[in-house]
C-alpha cells in the first residue's frame, strides 16, 4: 500500500503548484498592464498663422498707382454768385448794382477788371467771368466797379505783373499770392485798380466811385477757400 504521508503530500505539491502558477499569471498580467504603450508618430508642429499689421496703420501707395493726385485748390467760379464769400449788395447799394441788363446785352460795354494798356491784352484772351457793380440805369460802365477773374499760365501772369510794375503799381506778396495795387481820386469819388496772383488765377479789379472795404479778401477766400 502507498506511503500514507506521500499520499498526504501529492495534494499539498498541487495545490502549490497551482498557486504559484496563478501568481506567476497574475505578474504577467500586470506587466503587460504597465507596459508603456507604442509610441505613435509624432504630429507635425502647427505652422504658425501671419499676425495683421496694427489697425491704423498707413499702406504705402508706390509711384504710379491708382491713388488720384490732390486736385489743386483754387479755380475760377462758375458765376458771380460763387465768386463772393459775402452778401455784397448793401454795400454797393443804393448807387451801384450787381451785373445790371443794361451792362450784359450785345450792345453793353466791354468790361474788364483793369485799364492798364500793357495789362489788357492778357486779361481779354484770359477773362473767363466778370462781376460789375454798376449805375441801375445805363451808363457807359466807367462809374462803378469791375471784377474780372481768370485762369492764366505763367506766362500770362508774368506778362501782366510786369505791365503793373512797369506802370507804377506797388506789388507785394499776400495770402499765398502776389498783389498789385493802385488808388487815386477821380471825378466819381476814390478810383484804383487792385490785381491778386495766386495759383493759375488772376483777380483783376478796377473802381470808380464805391469805396468798400475787404472786397478783394472776400473774393479770395471764396476762390481759395
Amino acid at each position: 500500500m502507498p506511503d500514507p504521508a506521500i499520499l498526504l503530500r501529492r495534494p499539498t505539491t498541487w495545490l502549490i503548484a497551482a498557486v504559484a502558477a496563478l501568481v506567476l499569471a497574475a505578474a504577467a498580467l500586470v506587466g503587460v498592464l504597465r507596459a508603456p504603450a507604442p509610441e505613435a508618430d509624432a504630429a507635425p508642429e502647427p505652422t504658425p498663422r501671419p499676425m495683421p499689421a496694427a489697425a491704423g496703420e498707413p499702406v504705402p501707395v508706390a509711384p504710379g498707382g491708382s491713388a488720384p493726385a490732390a486736385a489743386p485748390a483754387g479755380g475760377v467760379p462758375a458765376d458771380c454768385g460763387a465768386a463772393y464769400s459775402s452778401d455784397w449788395t448793401d454795400a454797393f447799394a443804393p448807387d451801384y448794382v450787381l451785373n445790371p441788363a443794361w451792362a450784359t446785352g450785345d450792345d453793353a460795354p466791354v468790361l474788364l477788371g483793369t485799364d492798364d494798356p500793357g495789362a489788357v491784352p492778357t486779361l481779354e484772351q484770359a477773362a473767363q467771368l466778370t462781376c460789375a457793380w454798376l449805375p441801375a440805369e445805363p451808363a457807359d460802365g466807367r462809374t462803378g466797379l469791375v471784377t474780372t477773374i481768370a485762369s492764366v499760365d505763367d506766362a500770362q501772369r508774368s506778362a501782366a505783373l510786369g505791365a503793373f510794375e512797369a506802370g507804377g503799381l506797388d506789388c507785394f506778396p499776400e495770402l499765398e499770392g502776389t498783389r498789385c495795387v493802385a488808388e487815386w481820386e477821380e471825378a466819381a469819388g476814390p478810383a484804383g485798380e487792385s490785381h491778386f496772383f495766386r495759383g493759375g488765377v488772376w483777380i483783376a479789379t478796377r473802381w470808380s466811385g464805391p469805396a468798400v472795404t475787404g472786397y478783394t479778401h472776400d473774393i479770395i477766400e471764396a476762390v481759395f477757400p
